[in-house]
């Protein structure tokens, strides 16, 4: 699933720390429905909550999970199909605890997890924004869960093994800017949602923290401070691509994280992205899956490679440089990118078979589908070319790979 570009609202004016909401930086004008408004892009509610052709807010949006599939929920004030009978403490309890206005259980996709640590102000700043947005009057489907884990009263034990509520507290000896870096990353933006692998109850595997994962059939890379993580970017490298979704010759933002640039870091503030960087920078090294750019070694250009032909058809009209200079220089450049050398090759697939569409504060983004245009054979001998000239594995990509992420 590849979720589009959403449109977009104004924010304005500039974003300073304030006593109202003790680490979220916040716009001058200190209305909660402002700051609603800002933590609400800060904490992507528009990616999870407005599905594909659908009105901002009303949810839809399918999850797939290994026990079947979730639709995220109506959050627009509709008092029959959203949340306009919530009362705060209503939204409070399902921020903080992960029970619905019934006394129901929800299900952690909707990441209370991580939500639980955002103060009382943050979460009703946010409620009072969603209170103002346009009321839509739309039931998303019923979740498609087998039994019994379509039953809500399991995840009381669930929640037992793998939740705690708990408000966020500062590091005392880390600096002001270092904490809310991991407020915004740890609570608001919920980071480790999709960058930290799961146990086998499905709870997040705090061993593993920010160490990468598969989520919704793609992988979100190690952000650690390790080689194999962020641990060889400078901060402004990674300050760029928060902004940007693009680091030129090095990383790009696709799939759902494309989304999270689109709809939620692309419109934070410098200082909050700063803030950020700086967090993640000092996160504690994990040894992810794929390989350093030290580690491997290319092999090289095979021209008498039968795919080659497609390659230089498919992907040397955009990712090499004509005469002009425009285009990617793909012969240095391929081997820096985590997708082309990650032996599992689920993102190099996942981009040939769906694009990319991004925009950020100044790089919009585009690569077209291949999906309809190429084979499941085509694309898996694509991945394999790419994967072992550039990524310097010597994996091989079958139909039956392609197949499976197409579905």
């Amino acid at each position: 699933m590849v979720l589009s570009r959403r449109g977009r609202a104004c924010l304005a004016g500039a974003m300073l720390m304030t006593a109202g909401s003790t680490l979220a930086a916040t716009p001058d004008d200190e209305s909660p429905l402002t700051r609603g408004e800002y933590l609400t892009r800060a904490g992507n509610c528009l990616s999870c909550h407005t599905r594909e052709g659908g009105a901002p807010f009303a949810g839809g949006v399918p999850f797939e999970t290994p026990y079947g599939t979730l639709y995220s929920t109506n959050i627009t004030p509709d008092p029959d199909t959203g949340i306009g009978r919530w009362d705060d403490d209503d939204f409070i309890r399902a921020m903080h605890e992960g029970i619905g206005r019934q006394g129901e259980h929800l299900y952690p996709a909707f990441p209370y997890t991580a939500y639980t640590l955002m103060s009382r102000d943050d979460v009703l700043a946010i409620k009072s924004y969603l209170d103002n947005v346009e009321s839509v009057a739309y039931q998303p489907p019923e979740n498609q869960l087998v039994f019994p884990f379509d039953q809500r009263a399991l995840l009381a034990a669930w929640k037992f093994v793998n939740f705690d509520a708990a408000r966020f507290e500062p590091v005392s000896d880390q600096d002001e800017e270092i904490n809310r870096g991991a407020y915004l990353s740890e609570a608001v933006g919920h980071c480790g949602e999709c960058h930290t692998p799961r146990t086998l109850t499905q709870g997040l595997d705090s061993k593993q923290h920010y160490a990468g994962a598969t989520q919704q059939g793609w992988t979100a890379w190690n952000i650690t401070s390790g080689a194999r993580g962020i641990g060889n970017w400078s901060e402004q490298k990674l300050l760029n691509y928060l902004s940007t979704g693009h680091q030129r010759g090095e990383a790009v933002a696709g799939g759902p994280m494309a989304e999270v640039v689109s709809d939620s870091l692309s419109w934070l503030s410098e200082q909050d992205l700063r803030a950020i960087a700086r967090y993640l920078m000092q996160v504690p090294a994990k040894d992810g899956q794929v390989p350093a750019r030290d580690e491997i070694e290319p092999a090289g250009a095979n021209p008498e490679d039968p795919i080659h032909s497609l390659f230089v058809a498919a992907c040397e009209s955009c990712h090499y440089p004509d005469d002009r200079g425009r285009g990617g220089p793909y012969p240095t450049s391929f081997p820096n990118y985590s997708a082309v050398r990650d032996p599992n090759g689920t993102n190099l697939i996942r981009v040939m078979l769906d694009g990319l569409i991004r925009g950020g504060r100044s790089d919009e983004a585009f690569m077209p589908a291949y999906r309809d245009l190429l084979t499941d054979e085509q694309i898996a001998a694509l991945a394999t070319y790419i994967g072992q000239r550039f990524g310097g594995h010597d994996n091989s990509f079958s139909a039956d790979d392609v197949a499976a992420l197409r579905d």
